[in-house]
């Protein structure tokens, strides 16, 4: 009986979380992003992804980073609140420079812009962050209502920018929202904030680790989007992101699907080779089924959302979308060896794969465009998702039964 009420606690956490991210992505892409493009211009929308794509890097890295550091560390001891805000303090700090480092490069004359586009890479940060509330009480309900809440405050956002014209404020509504859910209803935003545990510099080697390691996983995410806008245009940026937006939407639903399952990872009481293979099977197949059912959908839902666009983006539907669910689903399994393997593996593949996707992708762009380009991107995910699987097929303990306590489990 306790069993079959874990199953239906996890198969409900994933379902809310799918929702929950399903009605984000909605909101976002095929609300949020258009009515910019419309109001804004190709251009300029394809200037505000590339601003976007820039502050994504160090904002959803220290964000998430963070967050996965907390829930890695929850079985092996208790920390302080203040042990993970102190590492955010370093990491808002970077935000902030590269946020202002940004717009002088870009020659942003705005001068609002130099304080509500740092402000909003911080309280995105924060917002990545904060959703480890949810995930260390396993309340995907509450979750839920974070993420509906992030929703309506992008519709309001959306009110603002029609009165004001400034692009920041459509997403800084939502941010704060959600930060301020967080705040009402958990203890991870509350004090003590500064206050330390003797596990502290045990937290700052874990959070390093896992931050780097996501800095190089979405500098490479986001470089499609500052490759092209560097090499190529705007309206190439523009063209790009339509072509993968509905393989980047779905596979984004992974997301949640990872926090859950690190989630109860965290708390269970074992987890080896099997585990790992059947949680790798469930991955490639959702991927290859977001890609049976959503891809042949792009040229119809693209010709409505984007339509000054979509003829353009319409050869490059099958591979874009392709090479970003891959990406997403890996992402999925390096999040699930955190409950077995150290923070570094996750390090150095994705050095390892950003040293290669600049090596191969900035030649495929100068030589050939944004055809070559998509074939380069598929081939090196191929390979990342490869990387991953030899890993946790490596790593993982071969006889972990159900009944092992959790400390047992040696993280190699």
């Amino acid at each position: 009986m306790k069993e079959h009420s874990q199953r239906y606690g996890f198969l409900e956490s994933v379902v809310l979380s799918m929702a929950a991210l399903g009605i984000y992505n909605c909101v976002i892409q095929f609300l949020l992003y258009p009515a910019l493009n419309r109001r804004l211009g190709t251009e300029v929308f394809g200037e505000i992804l590339t601003l976007l794509s820039i502050q994504t890097v160090p904002v959803i890295s220290a964000g998430a980073g963070v967050n996965y550091a907390r829930m890695a560390n929850v079985p092996h001891f208790k920390a302080e609140n203040g042990d993970y805000n102190r590492c955010l303090l370093v990491c808002f700090g970077l935000i902030a420079s590269v946020s202002v480092g940004t717009l002088c490069i870009r020659g942003t004359t705005y001068a609002v812009s130099f304080i509500l586009y740092p402000v909003l890479g911080i309280v995105t940060a924060l917002r990545y962050y904060a959703s480890v509330a949810f995930r260390l009480e396993i309340n995907y309900r509450k979750n839920f209502v974070f993420y509906i809440l992030l929703s309506v405050g992008y519709l309001l956002g959306m009110l603002v920018f029609r009165l004001t014209s400034l692009w920041e404020t459509a997403l800084l509504a939502g941010e704060v929202l959600a930060v301020f859910y967080v705040l009402c209803t958990s203890p991870v935003l509350r004090r003590p904030y500064l206050k330390t545990s003797p596990h502290a510099h045990t937290v700052y080697r874990s959070c390093g680790a896992l931050v780097f390691s996501q800095i190089f996983c979405y500098l490479t995410l986001n470089a499609d989007r500052l490759l092209i806008g560097s090499l190529r245009s705007g309206t190439e940026v523009t063209i790009f992101y339509t072509a993968s937006l509905l393989g980047k939407a779905m596979a984004m639903l992974t997301e949640p699907i990872a926090g859950v399952a690190i989630g109860y990872l965290a708390r269970s009481k074992g987890f080896g080779r099997k585990q790992f293979l059947l949680c790798s099977g469930a991955g490639v197949f959702a991927g290859l089924a977001a890609c049976a059912v959503f891809v042949p959908l792009s040229p119809f839902l693209i010709g409505i959302l984007y339509p000054d666009i979509a003829a353009d983006a319409a050869p490059y539907f099958l591979i874009a979308n392709s090479g970003q669910i891959l990406y997403f689903v890996a992402n999925l399994l390096l999040v699930i060896l955190l409950r077995f393997t150290k923070e570094k593996y996750q390090l150095y593949i994705n050095i390892v794969y950003c040293a290669a996707f600049f090596a191969a992708c900035i030649p495929a762009l100068l030589h050939d465009g944004l055809s070559a380009f998509c074939k380069v991107v598929l081939l090196l995910n191929i390979a990342r998702l490869a990387a991953v699987l030899l890993l946790g097929i490596l790593k993982s303990p071969k006889d972990v039964s159900i009944g092992t306590q959790v400390n047992t489990i040696k993280r190699t």
